[in-house]
Order: structure tokens, then C-alpha cells, then sequence
């Protein structure tokens, strides 16, 4: 039914597929079906015929915040990738895909001199991921620069929102409690110099070269960051940096981030994140909360 389904709408897809290649962190067992919709009119046509056959589905960006469990998802993955739109509005306005990775918007953005969201070069995420969690870095969110999100809602409706209504705060978004499909964003930026914009964001991806363990599968950092601390801190000073369980290591770069040497399991990983927080809050009382999603 499904295959059929997904050939007559000519709607991409995989089947039986492996998760470890569809998130950054390298684990997760297989998904039944993997679909990947191009534009609008696929997306909505695919969360109707789900939605009206009671049919389990997950939506995933590019992975980059996402853990899927060791034994698998039994239904289909609604991955955004093929959502690659990039259209110029006007001379500071830019609409971008929720497939579009972050930084090859920043890249963009930059060779048309627009700034606003080159703090976002080198997240290894995608718009839609990025509005979901109100990605940041170095000071800056990604709220700061949204004008209106398009969507399609829980009756499979295509719909704006402003960002006034979005909910942003830290990690947070209003599509954290919904059940939405985002399908890209309105960004307003402003003009500035392209080579300076540049030279900010060659800066940044050295930074996140020199401090991070990019050279291992993550899911970036691991856990939020509670108010008044920072939580690698924490984690450091609570002598965790370098703890291991099975193939899951904090990182001994970078002690925000729990790394995958090579061999970890979901349940690795998740076990790791829940000793560190069970010794921080021991040790300092203060709760940390794992950033990464478990599905």
C-alpha cells in the first residue's frame, strides 16, 4: 500500500534503511520506510494519506539533534532533505526550504552580503531542525532573523506564522508542542560587506574546528545549557570528561559533547547522558538536560 502509494505520487523513498545514515551520531536500527518529499503539494499529499491510514510516521531534518533507538522505526521516517528552495524575496529578504542545510544558507546569504545568520555556519543542521529547536551559537539564535514560517498544520492545511507567534526562547519553539510540518521560512537580514561576513564565518568554523570533537559522529552539544552554568563546565568539573559506556565517550575535547568512538549503540548513548546527569546533580546540584532527541 505504502510503496504504491509513494510511485503513484512519484514521492522518493527507501525501504528497510538503516538510521545510522540518516542522523549524525551513527546509530539506530532500521526504518521501514524512509519518504522524502520535494515540494508542498507532495508533503501535504503524504501526511494526509498517513494521517487518514493511521499510519506511525516521525518527521526528521538532517539528524544532526536526533538519536533514533537501536531496534529500529516501525513506520516512516517524512524526511525534509528534498525540500531545497532558495528564493530571493527581495534585496534582505530570503526564503529557504526546511531541507536547506544551515550552512549553505550562511554561504548564500553571504555572497548576496546579507548578515543576520552567519553565526549559524557550521551548525550541522537544516532550517527546519534549526526553527524547531531555535538553533544558536556564539551569542546569536536563529529567531532573530525569522520574518514568517510556512507550515502545514495537524489537518494538513498549508500555513504562515509570524514570528511574533512562534514562541522562541531558548531551544524552544511553539512546533515543539504541535503537530506541524514545517516546510521553510521567511529570513529578514540586512546588508553589510560580503567579505566580512566571510571572515566572521571562517572565524566561527575555526572555532568549532579548535574546541569540538568534529572529527567524531555527535549529535553536537549533548545538553542544554542550565541557567546561570555552562554544562561542559559542570560535566568537567564533576570529573565525567572522557567517561565511557560501550562506544559512547564525553568527549575528552570538548566535555559538552558524548561522542560515538566508533561502535555505540543508542542505548550507549543514553545511558552515558543519564550517568552524567545523575553525577552533576549529585555532586553540584544543579539539573542538566540532554539537548538531543530520543525517538
Amino acid at each position: 500500500m505504502l510503496k504504491t502509494f509513494f510511485e503513484e505520487n512519484n514521492i522518493k523513498y527507501l525501504e528497510n534503511e538503516s538510521l545510522k545514515k540518516h542522523t549524525t551520531f551513527k546509530v539506530g536500527g532500521e526504518a521501514k520506510f524512509i519518504a522524502l518529499p520535494s515540494d508542498c503539494e507532495q508533503a501535504v499529499a503524504l501526511l494526509s494519506f498517513l494521517k487518514a491510514n493511521d499510519i506511525k510516521y516521525y518527521i526528521l531534518g538532517k539528524g544532526s539533534n536526533v538519536i533514533f533507538r537501536d531496534e529500529g522505526f516501525d513506520g516512516v521516517i517524512v524526511k525534509t532533505a528534498n525540500l531545497q528552495k532558495i528564493e530571493y524575496i527581495d534585496d534582505e529578504t530570503v526564503y529557504a526550504g526546511a531541507g536547506v542545510q544551515l550552512s549553505t544558507l550562511c554561504k548564500n546569504l553571504q555572497e548576496h552580503s546579507l548578515k543576520g545568520l552567519e553565526f549559524c555556519y557550521g551548525i550541522p543542521g537544516n532550517v527546519g531542525g534549526g526553527l524547531f529547536m531555535n538553533a544558536g551559537a556564539y551569542g546569536g539564535e536563529i529567531c532573530s532573523a525569522v520574518c514568517e514560517v510556512e507550515y502545514i498544520d495537524e489537518n494538513c492545511e498549508v500555513k504562515k506564522i509570524g514570528v511574533q507567534d512562534c514562541d522562541f526562547s531558548y531551544r524552544h519553539s511553539v512546533f515543539q508542542g504541535k503537530d506541524w510540518f514545517i516546510l521553510g521560512c521567511k529570513f529578514k537580514l540586512t546588508k553589510g560587506d560580503s567579505g566580512q561576513i566571510l571572515s566572521f564565518m571562517e572565524d566561527i568554523m575555526q572555532r568549532r574546528v579548535s574546541k569540538q570533537p568534529l572529527d567524531k559522529p555527535s549529535a553536537g552539544s549533548s545538553f542544554k545549557r542550565p541557567v546561570g552554568y555552562f554544562a561542559a563546565a559542570l560535566i568537567e568539573e564533576c570529573g565525567l570528561k572522557g567517561c565511557s559506556i560501550g562506544g559512547a565517550q564525553v568527549s575528552e575535547k570538548h566535555s559538552g559533547f558524548i561522542i560515538n568512538k566508533g561502535d555505540a549503540t543508542c542505548a550507549d548513548i543514553v545511558a552515558l547522558a543519564e550517568h552524567v546527569e545523575k553525577v552533576v546533580l549529585e555532586k553540584t546540584g544543579v539539573t542538566i538536560e540532554k539537548e538531543m532527541i530520543i525517538v
